[in-house]
């Protein structure tokens, strides 16, 4: 995808439709993409477009929320020595360990506190020889497994990104920024609340292990990028990020700047049968009987509606009124 992408489509975590990537580098926040983070009573202050930021805004950076391994140990060493003690304290009352007791370290130390409390906890004590057994996996399995030295079971989970993702959100300008650049408007929820994206939905799981020819098993596989594609499509399809020829969608009034196929296809088809035309003649309509309800309140003697030309809608280089009205005085 061109650099004249925003962040925002490849850093959203995937439950708002992004990309979900993780960020290593030094990526500026581009100003335009803040507008609405900034937004105060008094509106927009300032908007400049273009890639460049004054504040010098980056994407939360990776480094910064995974532990080094020389801290890890020094913690793990704390951490270790403070359970021993608190175990001996417990011993000691005759009673048995809880999770209040634990709860600063809970997630610390290699391996982790929690790996003692864990419903195998009994078995993994005979699991001899573990680690030498999954660096000899790469042998027996083609899968290539860059965590060969460490098990979630007997290491507990050794990295949390959770204030990694939710640094991210913030970073983007919180929710309601990252939608500013999606469809979401477009879908007419009231709220964002239940909008999380599902890995997939149960049509396409239930699809995938069924009898299918190459061509559809392969229909099935575009569908996720279809819709990312038309998830963005306010933000890819733009002149400023796909530069390149406009041309007017047939019997709609989107305009699409370069070639994108595949979202070209999936406006088609949500607007196939007229539907464009039809959504002009039904909001005429509903004007009409607003003002039929209103005629004194505004003044109004007739209402007369029009015949609206059938490429009325998406013609954009003339136009005629839809509605006539005549005024009582």
């Amino acid at each position: 995808m061109p650099s004249r992408f925003p962040p925002v489509v490849f850093y959203t975590p995937k439950e708002l439709g992004g990309l979900g990537m993780l960020s290593m580098g030094h990526v500026l926040i581009p100003q335009s993409d803040l507008r609405w983070s900034k937004q105060t009573d008094v509106g927009i202050t300032h908007f400049r477009s273009g890639m460049s930021h004054d504040e010098d805004q980056l994407i939360p950076n990776l480094y910064r929320y995974i532990q080094p391994w020389e801290s890890e140990f020094i913690d793990s060493q704390r951490v270790w020595a403070e359970y021993a003690l608190k175990r001996q304290e417990a011993n000691a009352q005759n009673r048995r360990l809880t999770l209040e007791d634990l709860e600063d370290s809970w997630d610390r130390g290699i391996p982790r506190i929690n790996t003692l409390f864990q419903k195998d906890r009994h078995t993994l004590a005979y699991d001899k020889g573990w680690r030498i057994r999954t660096e000899f996996k790469q042998y027996q399995v083609l899968k290539q497994n860059p965590f060969w030295w460490t098990h979630q079971r007997h290491d507990g989970k050794l990295w949390n990104l959770n204030n990694y993702r939710t640094d991210m959100i913030q970073a983007l300008g919180g929710v309601e920024g990252i939608l500013e650049h999606t469809l979401f408007k477009g879908t007419y929820f009231p709220t964002w609340e239940g909008l999380f994206w599902e890995k997939a939905s149960g049509f396409e799981e239930s699809m995938k292990y069924k009898k299918l020819t190459n061509a559809q098993r392969s229909g099935l596989n575009q569908i996720p990028n279809r819709r990312f594609t038309l998830w963005w499509s306010p933000t890819i399809n733009r002149a400023n990020v796909y530069v390149g020829f406009q041309v007017q969608l047939d019997l709609t009034g989107i305009f699409m700047h370069g070639k994108i196929p595949t979202l070209k296809i999936s406006l088609i088809q949500i607007f196939r049968a007229h539907l464009w035309q039809k959504i002009h003649e039904s909001i005429v309509m509903d004007l009409c009987q607003v003002f039929d309800q209103e005629l004194d309140a505004l003044e109004i003697e007739t209402v007369q509606k029009e015949t609206i030309h059938p490429r009325k809608s998406y013609k954009m280089n003339s136009s005629c009124a839809d509605i006539l009205l005549f005024p009582a005085y």
